[in-house]
């Protein structure tokens, strides 16, 4: 069983009587047998696809001749759940050692005549070769250290990979140091909400993306929130994927264009997380991961690939998003993972127009220009939500209605002169400061529910003020019935009013 990335099986057989050509005469009969798709035949070796079942999107089977021996390996085309192949590449080259030596018995007789003439109908020009493989950089990944060691062709990928990486050491490192400082502070004010908006304020001191801070002009966390992760299995995953897919276009593409399509489907995917979430943080590599798949599945909609490759990859590479795009999951960021999709497939297009017609130093500009105005619309649509500032006036309605229910009820031990002057001077400036709150609450720039909601807060903390000045007539007044019906209407409002406030947070449940 062979396991990684790409899993693959491998295996060196010496030609010793066999020529060259005569031995690829007998896998070309050999594949032919079998019912593979041929791709590539040559006097160096002979490239090939399995069929695709429901145990397998394809196998490239390959037999590459250097030095008087052949290079036999099956590889797995597309993304492997666990990294296995279950078998699949072991079992293809039993298959064909078998079917070698059927073709042998049967072609022993007259091998040479038959060798003549397949060599001599050999294509001058062929769609792909060795030198040009359809897999990419990504059939050459054979140790774990390749995968993050830079080379020709697979340039921009492992320097992604190892800056996410560091970028995601160092953040930890500071963010333990960090949590020292903030588990002493809540020892000593024992405020969990403190410590909530303590923790956002660490993301955001990292450069972690924040709906409040880029629409205040704060756009390079839409860079910096790519290259962070909120744990070791959330960039592990990332990072895994972007090893299978970069090193299947890197060198498709070319470094400087994938490290553009990269950034920029990376930016897409952010300011679209960022408006489509009303709080919150958000980092991750996956938005930018999935716009290269994207570009990807853009490529195999053309004639890019040969037709063979196309079928084996596009299978492949659309169970893989399939499944990882699902909208499940609370915690996952689907906004991002579609919207880098769906702009990683408009960059692919441009990319493939780019390299068709020789214009690739076109391709980053067009998608830059794209990005940009895309950006810069979301900015100036989306509105800047208040939501800390609902919770500060929160926090301070809890505070002031707490304080007034202590003045009007209770307190009973002073005298009435003593109870007037401490409603005079401490009561009446909090009415007036709760009226406030109650005005500016409503003002507030809130997402459909928390507008709602605040609303309804601002009605009740407005008919609590003029429950608690009715009150206060009644005091000086000293005349119980005066007031008593518009006191009861108060009260009926406030508790209507709190009904309604019920039903609403239900309804979001």
């Amino acid at each position: 069983m062979a396991w990684g990335i790409s899993p693959r099986k491998i295996a060196v057989i010496p030609l010793n009587e066999y020529s060259a050509d005569h031995y690829l005469t007998l896998i070309y009969h050999a594949f032919n047998n079998l019912g593979w798709h041929i791709d590539y035949f040559n006097n160096d070796g002979i490239i090939a696809y399995t069929n695709i079942s429901w145990a397998s999107y394809a196998e490239e089977v390959s037999v590459h001749i250097v030095n008087n021996q052949a290079i036999i390996k099956s590889e797995c085309v597309g993304y492997q759940a666990l990294f296995t192949d279950y078998e699949k590449n072991e079992k293809n080259l039993e298959l064909l050692y078998g079917e070698i030596t059927y073709v042998e018995y049967h072609l022993k007789q007259n091998l040479q005549e038959t060798t003549q003439e397949l060599m001599d109908n050999i294509p001058d020009r062929q769609f792909i070769s060795f030198d040009n493989p359809p897999l990419g950089y990504k059939e050459k990944l054979r140790s774990f250290l390749s995968a993050f060691t830079p080379t020709k062709g697979y340039t921009i990928t492992p320097v992604l990979v190892l800056s996410n990486i560091a970028v995601y050491l160092i953040s930890m490192v500071i963010m333990a140091a960090m949590a020292v400082v903030l588990s002493m502070q809540t020892a000593q004010h024992h405020d969990n909400l403190q410590n909530l908006n303590n923790w956002e304020d660490i993301y955001l001191s990292l450069g972690f993306g924040s709906r409040t801070q880029v629409l205040s002009g704060q756009v390079w966390r839409l860079v910096t929130n790519t290259f962070l992760h909120f744990s070791i299995m959330h960039i592990a995953g990332n990072m895994i994927a972007l090893i299978y897919i970069g090193s299947l276009i890197e060198c498709k593409l070319g470094k400087w264009n994938y490290l553009f399509i990269y950034l920029l489907t990376g930016v897409c995917a952010s300011i679209t997380s960022v408006i489509w979430r009303d709080q919150g943080i958000s980092a991750g590599a996956s938005g930018a991961i999935f716009g290269l798949f994207g570009v990807l599945l853009a490529l195999l909609s053309t004639t890019f690939y040969e037709i063979n490759a196309r079928r084996a990859l596009l299978i492949s590479t659309t169970i893989f998003v399939a499944y990882n795009i699902i909208p499940i999951g609370r915690q996952i960021d689907h906004a991002a993972h579609f919207s880098g999709l769906i702009s990683g497939y408009v960059f692919g297009w441009i990319a493939y127009w780019g390299i068709k017609y020789q214009k690739q130093n076109l391709v980053a500009a067009a998608a830059l220009l794209i990005t940009v105005v895309y950006t810069s619309t979301c900015i100036w649509l989306a509105p800047i939500y208040e939501l800390k500032e609902l919770q500060r006036l929160t926090d301070r309605t809890q505070k002031l209605s707490m304080a007034l229910n202590n003045d009007f009820y209770k307190n009973y031990e002073l005298t009435h002169d003593q109870r007037l002057v401490m409603f005079k001077n401490k009561a009446l400036p909090e009415i007036d400061s709760l009226s406030k709150v109650g005005i500016r609450m409503d003002k507030l720039s809130l997402p459909k529910k928390q507008k709602q909601v605040a609303t309804i807060k601002s009605k009740i903390i407005l008919e609590e003020c003029k429950l608690y000045t009715l009150i206060y007539k009644e005091f000086i007044d000293n005349d119980r019935v005066k007031y008593r019906n518009e006191i009861n209407s108060a009260t009926q409002k406030i508790n209507t009013l709190r009904t309604e406030w019920g039903k609403i947070e239900e309804s979001s449940d």
